[in-house]
């Protein structure tokens, strides 16, 4: 992630909300439980954001385990001077974000050109991380966690600029210059080589606490206790059983058995590209195999949803074989048997 390509904006204690109107040329469209405002003259750029929100805004809630509202106001402006101009009285983006969250309120802004250079985001990937900073803020009811932990959640979840950021890791934990997560909790760095060590450090910490499936669950616990206002602390105690300080050593652990190469990256840029391909590879891999696995589970749902509309009725059992079958059918699913009741 580039230096400030998206941002948050929380005030502690959050007014009324108060947006300005659209400005002329802009429209407003109401998809869903989401108010849409975006320039008339890019309807087709935008369409393809909200086809795809509702499966995003999935994933998200299911990354989380936990029930989120879905509902938000997302305002998409033609440059940053607009995207400014349709921000909350008092609450203007930073100069330097492609987006913007106000996590508090639901409001996403996005600009369809960058900052300083005019040249078009990914707005997907941006609408993507801004949408998963209010989902983690609504999953864990507004309660507090660490700086390091909500870009790290989002970056990982939007998956932005991946090989850049590996290769910033892989950098700085060959020359020992990484920042300790008690750092990132005091003070988020804003020098450029700094910063991009931390979003990439944010976002493999995120991705180490989430490995397995089984870390998954050990995941989802950690928001539950969150949700109920523990510390994160304690909801990294409940969720792993690791202190702060065991985490950050297991994960360096980890990054010491992944990255058995690091000696070699000095040789050269083409092993640093290598060993982020690889890595990148590994991740989508499994991406690729959780998303099968769920469409083959809903294939199976609807194969089974056909088969019992299209089946004829039962023929009806006479009184003498009702003492030898209960008349209960039994369906298989995910390889298990199950009675209908």
């Amino acid at each position: 992630m580039s230096v400030g390509a998206a941002a948050q904006v929380a005030p502690e204690e959050p007014p009324r909300l108060s947006l300005p109107s659209p400005l002329d040329g802009y429209e407003t469209a109401q998809v869903g439980a989401v108010t849409w405002t975006f320039p008339e003259s890019e309807r087709g750029r935008v369409t393809g954001l909200i086809d795809g929100l509702e499966e995003h805004w999935a994933e998200l809630v299911d990354n989380f385990g936990v029930p989120i509202d879905d509902q938000l106001i997302i305002r998409i402006a033609r440059n940053p001077r607009e995207m400014k101009a349709m921000a909350p009285y008092g609450y203007p983006p930073p100069d330097y974000a492609t987006g913007v969250a106000y996590s508090h309120w639901g409001v996403i802004l996005l600009t369809m050109s960058a900052p300083e250079t005019w040249q078009p985001p990914d707005l997907e990937v941006v609408l993507v991380h801004e949408l998963s900073h209010v989902a983690l803020h609504r999953a864990v009811l507004g309660n507090s966690v660490p700086r390091w932990f909500n870009e790290g959640v989002a970056i990982h979840q939007s998956e932005v600029r991946l090989l850049p950021r590996m290769e910033s890791l892989l950098r700085a934990a060959a020359q020992r210059s990484m920042l300790r997560l008690s750092e990132l909790d005091d003070r988020f760095p804003n020098r450029p080589h700094e910063v991009n060590v931390a979003y990439a450090q944010s976002a493999d910490v995120v991705g180490f606490l989430r490995r397995t499936d089984n870390d998954e669950r050990r995941f989802h616990r950690m928001i539950q206790s969150l949700r109920e206002g523990e510390t994160f602390d304690t909801a990294l105690a409940s969720g792993y059983g690791w202190t702060r300080i065991g985490l950050e050593r297991q994960w360096r652990e980890s990054l010491r058995t992944r990255y058995r190469i690091l000696p070699a990256l000095f040789a050269g840029s083409t092993i640093w590209v290598a060993a982020a391909i690889l890595v990148v590879f590994a991740y989508r891999r499994r991406r690729r195999y959780h998303h099968a696995k769920l469409q083959q589970m809903a294939y199976r749902e609807e194969l089974e949803a056909l088969r019992l509309t299209s089946e004829p009725p039962p023929a009806p059992i006479a009184p003498t074989d009702m003492a030898a079958d209960t008349g209960i059918p039994i369906v298989e699913h995910d390889g298990e048997s199950h009675t209908l009741h």
